[in-house]
């Protein structure tokens, strides 16, 4: 059984090593920003966190995650991007009976304000955005300790000039807790702590609905619009966490793989240097991110800092992220 744990801990990131990059420019489709890494400390440690989700950010992530949390969390987050781009979250997890936990989160994306030219170069005097919001119910179970199940319903709208469009969507997560399979003896005698194989299909049934009626009676002289479909790619995750040196280091690796596009892998560590002081590095589809985190104690509550820097990449810029995690 040690072997097979082992053997899975490191092959995950092997055999996504040849494939995993092989989608470099390959995008196009709705809901792109889902492919970029939401809040400071799973995008410091490179995405890499469908077997972690422990925090404010496990509903975007695995909402299995959450099943774990003790107490009542309220989390934030806002990525300051290049080009007027914005990409943030605020979320609310409270654990209720029967080992399960609840919360609600939102998520929003856009993309800026770009002055609308003419065929000729003239401006028209108006602007062109894209502002993407999603709001979020989650709930997770655990199951004897050993494996947690969790859902995701989320309503997503998008909007344009002229334009909206909206979808319901589903994520289900599974999460494996492998020590647990043990004796607290073996337990303390493993060479690896709190291993974690975690499990995601997202996206299910996202598809936004345009219909151009608004924007021809403004715009052109045809009385009849059109419909167009763009349908979020579903995703399937697969991850694996540990920690290493009694618990002060963390590992994480997840492969993730849409109906539309190329398998991408994220890597990512985490090293307490203090209880309270954390550094992380790690690569999301080879692209270097690295971060910190602090944790303040306030009276009975606590107040995680975490904030990540991420490298440029296809001349987008370098992007820094904060989070916020207040634990009541």
């Amino acid at each position: 059984m040690r072997r097979l744990i082992f053997a899975l801990l490191l092959s995950l990131p092997i055999v996504t090593v040849a494939t995993g990059y092989a989608g470099d420019g390959d995008g196009g489709y709705a809901g792109a920003f889902y492919q970029v890494p939401v809040g400071a400390r799973p995008t410091a440690m490179g995405g890499a966190y469908l077997a972690v989700s422990d925090d404010g950010a496990a509903a975007l992530f695995n909402p299995a995650g959450i099943a774990r949390l003790a107490r009542p969390l309220a989390s934030s987050s806002y990525r300051a991007m290049k080009l007027g781009r914005t990409l943030g979250y605020a979320s609310a997890m409270f654990p209720v009976r029967g080992q399960a936990t609840m919360g609600a989160s939102w998520l929003f994306a856009g993309s800026g304000k770009v002055e609308v030219r003419d065929a000729d170069g003239y401006l028209e005097g108006r602007d062109f955005y894209q502002n993407t919001h999603q709001f979020s119910v989650v709930f997770a179970k655990l199951f004897e300790r050993r494996f947690s199940l969790g859902v995701n319903i989320s309503y997503l709208v998008s909007d344009m000039p002229e334009f909206d469009a909206n979808s319901v969507g589903f994520d289900f997560g599974a999460m494996l807790y492998v020590n647990e399979f043990f004796g607290r003896e073996r337990r303390d005698s493993l060479f690896a702590q709190d291993m974690r194989v975690g499990v995601v299909v997202r996206h299910i049934s996202k598809k936004l609905r345009w219909v151009s009626d608004k924007y021809n009676l403004q715009y052109t002289t045809s009385e009849s619009g059109y419909v167009q479909e763009d349908k979020v790619p579903a995703e399937f995750g697969l991850g694996v966490s540990a920690r290493f040196m009694q618990r002060k280091l963390l590992v994480a690796a997840d492969i993730l793989k849409n109906e539309k596009q190329d398998p991408l892998l994220h890597v990512g560590a985490e090293y307490y240097v203090r209880p309270e002081f954390a550094l992380r590095s790690g690569l999301s589809d080879g692209r270097f991110v690295a971060g910190t985190g602090y944790l303040f104690h306030i009276g009975q509550k606590q107040l995680a800092i975490d904030y990540a820097f991420s490298l440029e990449k296809v001349d987008e810029g370098s992007e820094h992220i904060f989070s916020f995690d207040l634990l009541f």
